[in-house]
């Protein structure tokens, strides 16, 4: 079974939904993940605009495709995953990879895919291959964040453990990135936390205590220390190599070699 709880096609209609799409492309402060998709925006954007008109871009492991809007100077896109869903174009094989042609792509965009992927490395191979030479892949999946079956979840990566295997896997590292760190990050794992206050058992006095924690939390405390930690603006995308123990994401930009 997978550690989802759900079946795949459950997983495909909730990767396309509406909800699940506009928090990603349009976060607000009131939402649960509203620091971590900001940052990612602040990485995915730039490599959207460096890629030229007429560039072909693969979505590799697409989900619902939420940013494909950010690509639409692009001549082409392609939405492909393992999982069935309304968003996605083209099936990927059972073991993951893809039925392209070498060299196909002029950038590839992977984003909260990794986590999610049994073998990794061959995944960034399969990445590069797709990859004109010169093409460049952006990579972006979790430092410190909960397990969440997509339908699996298998893996949490430092940035030095992610420059490693996509060195492995050939590409050249232009560029890391640490997403939510620091006090962004610990904000965004107390939100988690206050979310998981439940007590197992009859509803004692305690249980609606919790209960009424996590209530005001979601309406008022949570787009407040939003509002608040979005003032470090300096800690939502950080250099790879900088000081930052603590953060949630991970973003790399490879490039296939000449």
């Amino acid at each position: 079974m997978n550690n989802s709880g759900r079946s795949e096609a459950q997983v495909g209609e909730i990767l396309s939904g509406e909800a699940f799409l506009r928090e990603r492309l349009h976060p607000r402060r009131r939402d649960f993940n509203f620091l971590c998709f900001t940052d990612l925006l602040g990485v995915i954007r730039p490599f959207a605009d460096s890629i030229p008109k007429g560039g072909r871009v693969y979505d590799y492991g697409c989900g619902g495709a939420p940013y494909e809007a950010l690509f639409a100077h692009c001549a082409e896109y392609v939405r492909a995953d393992l999982i069935p869903g309304p968003r996605v174009q083209k099936r990927l094989r059972p073991d993951g990879l893809t039925e392209e042609p070498d060299a196909a792509y002029d950038a590839v965009l992977s984003t909260q895919v990794l986590e999610h992927v049994p073998d990794p490395l061959a995944y960034l191979r399969e990445t590069l291959r797709i990859l004109r030479p010169g093409g460049e892949a952006l990579v972006t999946t979790h430092g410190m964040f909960e397990e969440h079956g997509c339908p699996y979840d298998f893996h949490r990566w430092t940035v030095i453990g992610l420059e490693r295997v996509a060195r492995q896997a050939g590409f050249e590292v232009v560029e890391t990135r640490k997403l939510t760190a620091q006090v962004r990050g610990a904000v965004q794992m107390l939100h988690y936390l206050v979310e998981t206050l439940r007590l197992p058992g009859p509803r004692t006095p305690v249980w609606y205590l919790l209960d009424l924690a996590r209530r005001v939390h979601r309406r008022a405390l949570r787009p407040v220390l939003n509002w608040a930690v979005d003032q470090f603006e300096g800690q939502g995308v950080v250099p790879g190599d900088g000081p930052a123990a603590v953060y949630v994401g991970i973003s790399a930009r490879l490039r296939r070699p000449q």
